[in-house]
């Protein structure tokens, strides 16, 4: 593709990447392309090098740039078969561990949260799940993303009727959600459970120490390397028990393969194998 060696797609790439402070390698081309050449089509551009030109003026307009790139899909209780298989296998599991364990503290971590429906999600799973018995444990659902814009409309918490009736059922919206003109609001039961942080998950330290992670139709924009590296820090972010849930067109190949095993080929979970050393 000569595009990939156009001197002005070079320049974009290289000033993208070291805002977002990571390898220039770490997204694919072809997709890197198509989101330039979206931002390029909205300002009237067909050439590389001008548009180079203007984010290196323009700071505004290289922030635009990060949010087209770090693309936002999401939706309440997205592919349900998912939450199934979370409901009827992963969370009478995950309880019964921490029973046995005297364990009262569920961590969980939803990666690339985008405007905050997963974490939401995940929270309300949990309270229908456990009922009166949440009571006895200390859910703490972290949510991160790259884009600040995303994570203030989570923070929020107030989504468009239609967005949320098209997704959640409605003994649920009934329960968690508070109507507010032509939106509904999450409910405060929910929101406690919920801490929004930026992240960029190309960053070199992760935070540790979780039961299940969420990284759902992100991980496909990136190149097989840059997806490794991500496995490698996502295993040691979790704990010896647990959960690795994957979007449903994403797997784990090459060398990071040996760091989980399959749980539910379907809703595309994995389990962190133990004692395996990550090089």
């Amino acid at each position: 593709m000569n595009e990939i060696k156009d001197r002005g797609y070079q320049l974009i790439k290289q000033e993208l990447f070291r805002y977002l402070n990571a390898d220039s390698n770490a997204y694919k081309d072809s997709y890197l392309l198509r989101r330039i050449r979206a931002r390029m089509r909205k300002l009237g551009i067909t050439d590389f090098m001008e548009y180079y030109r203007i984010i290196k003026k323009n700071k505004q307009e290289l922030d635009d740039l990060l949010l087209t790139v770090a693309i936002n899909v999401t939706e309440f209780f997205r592919d349900p078969v998912v939450w199934k298989t979370l409901e009827r296998k992963v969370l009478p599991e995950l309880i019964e561990y921490k029973r046995k364990h005297y364990d009262t503290t569920i961590r969980i971590w939803s990666a690339a949260c985008s405007t905050g429906q997963e974490p939401y999600s995940i929270a309300m799973l949990f309270s229908e799940f456990l009922g009166d018995d949440l009571k006895r444990y200390r859910l703490k659902i972290l949510a991160t993303d790259i884009d600040r814009e995303a994570l203030n409309t989570a923070i929020r918490g107030a989504y468009p009727k239609e967005i949320v009736e098209k997704s959640v059922p409605k003994p649920l919206i009934k329960k968690y959600f508070l109507p507010m003109g032509d939106h509904y609001r999450i409910s405060p039961q929910i929101r406690r459970y919920v801490e929004f942080r930026h992240f960029n998950l190309l960053s070199d330290r992760y935070p540790t120490g979780f039961d299940m992670i969420f990284i759902r139709n992100v991980l496909i924009y990136m190149t097989k390397e840059a997806q490794e590296e991500v496995f490698k820090k996502l295993y040691n972010s979790l704990e010896d028990h647990g959960y690795l849930v994957l979007g449903k067109t994403e797997t784990i190949l090459g060398s990071a393969a040996r760091l989980f095993k399959l749980y539910d080929l379907v809703a595309r979970i994995y389990v962190k194998r133990k004692n395996v050393e990550v090089k």
